[in-house]
């Protein structure tokens, strides 16, 4: 079980699927919604391979107005569901997909993008902004998280600014449009 770290869910706890998942840790959680509390109010937000929903719920508890968590894995996927029942959380929405698809599925831009790939799969970074960039899915001031431990390549051209961010051996880098 991993808490909330902070909003109006704060210290609530969280079901974590069984295999596959390493959730964020509390305090790069926190950290990060930290760094993007002015963008987060009223918010959309897309958490792309999204595991526990931990990510996307932090948005939703500072006060987003949605949600959309995407996941492959069916289970993963039953474990979001139940989070957001738990929390009695309606503004939330839960995909099970490949990230390719579900960006397929999407017809309205998202402020705030949440990337958290297996950590082995390097190009999905790259490959995901720029799916979400073709299909126009990432308004104007919009900011994407990236959460990693191996510098994923990145063409970042199309953001104006970035900053990182390193907490032990886990390294976050949020990127605005």
């Amino acid at each position: 079980m991993l808490k909330v770290a902070g909003g109006k869910y704060r210290s609530r706890q969280l079901e974590v699927p069984p295999n596959g998942t390493v959730p964020t840790k509390s305090m790069v959680r926190e950290a990060i919604a930290n760094a993007l509390l002015p963008m987060i109010p009223g918010a959309r937000v897309l958490d792309l391979f999204a595991g526990s929903g931990a990510l996307g719920i932090e948005m939703l508890s500072r006060g987003a107005k949605e949600a959309v968590f995407v996941d492959h894995s069916p289970e993963a996927a039953r474990i979001i569901t139940s989070n957001l029942v738990l929390l009695k959380e309606t503004n939330g929405k839960v995909v099970c997909a490949d990230f390719r698809s579900a960006i397929e599925s999407f017809d309205a831009p998202f402020d705030i993008v949440l990337l958290d790939p297996p950590y082995a799969e390097l190009s999905w970074y790259d490959d995901a902004i720029q799916e979400l960039l073709q299909r126009n899915l990432l308004k104007e001031g919009s900011a994407v998280m990236l959460e990693y431990e191996q510098e994923p390549t990145l063409d970042a051209s199309s953001f104006s600014r970035s900053r990182s961010y390193r907490y032990g051996r886990t390294k976050v880098t949020i990127l605005w449009r």
